[in-house]
């Protein structure tokens, strides 16, 4: 077994090991990680070739599967998947052949592990660029995987963020927390921070690698986001893509909210936390470069549960209140009290105590006010009114009033940002 860290402990299993001498050192690598993913992972398979052939055909080029412990036949599916009609059946060129390895994760199978491993492989193969693919994305093409590579193998980008085509009511954590609060922080307005798709280079890989911090829950449950924030919050050079229409598996039935917000919160306030020294210089926000459309939302219509959504936000707040009083600030707790007690076909959430609210709570998780999971947690309810409100407000607002609301939501941000720093301070 081989220790890859110097940190923690981090084994790759000696079959693994073996696969990595066979294929050598490459220029890219394309990783899968897979959770019973047998009836979709030969797709994926013949995208990312097809994509090696079109756009990098003298590379040398692995694609590798980091099962996460399916109880399907994943990773065969992997290995047999059949080259397109338009493959060469020898490989890229008479010089390079396509290589595929697959391995499973040590110990107890996490997201963060698998993510660990694919990060391993990388710099033990001194892969130049990478890219991450869900092996679910029914809509992901060939032209969609070069572009996520091509920045970082060509373009000397480290990071490679998507763009995507979505339904206005879809991705809004995204759109009313992690983009326009890390924009505000960082300086740099990353849309997705948290996606299935991303490419990034050696240089950001290792960096990543060899950071602490891999046991935490955060990091573990959504290391992408993980990444995209360190990516953000340090010397490299981001930039955005756009991929095309965001489309859901038939199979899933949408991400868990508390779960998303208890990973990728987690995430962001741990980056504001071990970044302070960087963020708490840096005034205003600069543009990343982007790559075709930086934002493109559909109308179509579609159903949402706000009546439940609104029984959540309510329930909470009066079930938390011990908790809410120690995070936020009296006028604050009170103001969502209000807005809680509101008659719900007038509920209104603003921006303003919003901002307030997010920057209470972060300023909260750096004193340790109390567990942090709980702290996070607490948040949940919240967001849900929050959410509520802005449902409320665009039924039937166009595409472009709701692009409006969040550049107008992400200069509330920015411009309250010396309250966090106020706050930040205030027990120091």
């Amino acid at each position: 077994m081989a220790v890859i860290s110097s940190t923690e402990d981090f084994l790759l299993a000696d079959d693994f090991l073996r696969q990595l001498m066979s294929v050598g050192e490459v220029d890219l690598l394309v990783g899968i990680p897979s959770l019973n993913n047998a009836t979709t992972i030969s797709r994926a398979v013949e995208m990312i070739e097809q994509a090696f052939q079109e756009s990098f055909p003298r590379d040398r080029v692995v694609i590798l599967n980091v099962d996460d412990g399916s109880r399907d036949s994943t990773s065969e599916a992997f290995l047999s998947a059949m080259l397109s009609k338009n493959s060469n059946p020898w490989g890229l060129t008479s010089l390079r052949t396509i290589h595929r390895i697959t391995t499973s994760c040590s110990n107890a199978p996490s997201q963060g592990g698998a993510f660990r491993t694919m990060l391993a492989a990388a710099d033990l193969l001194r892969a130049k660029a990478c890219a991450v693919i869900s092996p679910v994305a029914s809509n992901l093409t060939p032209a969609c995987i070069s572009a996520l590579l091509y920045p970082a193998a060509r373009e000397n980008f480290d990071y490679v963020a998507p763009l995507y085509r979505r339904h206005r009511f879809d991705g809004l954590l995204a759109r009313h927390l992690l983009y326009p609060m890390s924009r505000a922080i960082f300086g740099k307005g990353i849309r997705e921070l948290h996606s299935e798709e991303f490419g990034f280079s050696c240089r950001l890989g290792s960096h990543c690698l060899n950071q602490n911090g891999w046991r935490d829950e955060a990091v573990q449950f959504s290391p992408e986001t993980w990444m995209a924030l360190g990516a953000i919050s340090s010397d490299f050079r981001c930039c955005q893509t756009f991929l095309g229409q965001k489309t859901r598996p038939v199979t899933s039935s949408g991400t868990d909210i508390v779960a998303a917000v208890r990973g990728n919160v987690a995430a962001l306030f741990s980056c504001i936390e071990s970044q302070q020294v960087v963020w708490m210089e840096r005034t205003g926000s600069e543009p990343v470069p982007t790559i075709g459309s930086d934002h493109d939302l559909t109308s179509e219509p579609v159903r949402v549960n706000r009546k439940r959504m609104l029984e959540m936000f309510r329930s909470g707040v009066s079930g938390l209140t011990t908790i809410l009083e120690t995070i936020l600030e009296p006028g604050t707790h009170a103001e969502i009290q209000r807005i809680a007690a509101m008659d719900g076909r007038r509920v209104t959430f603003a921006a303003e105590v919003w901002v307030r609210t997010l920057y209470e709570f972060a300023a909260a998780y750096h004193h340790s006010v109390l567990n942090r999971d709980h702290l996070i947690q607490a948040l949940v309810p919240l967001y849900r009114g929050r959410i509520y409100s802005f449902l409320l407000e665009h039924h039937d607002s166009s595409p472009e009033e709701i692009e409006a609301d969040t550049e107008t939501l992400c200069l509330e941000f920015e411009h309250r940002r010396p309250y966090l720093l106020e706050k930040w301070k205030a027990r120091e």
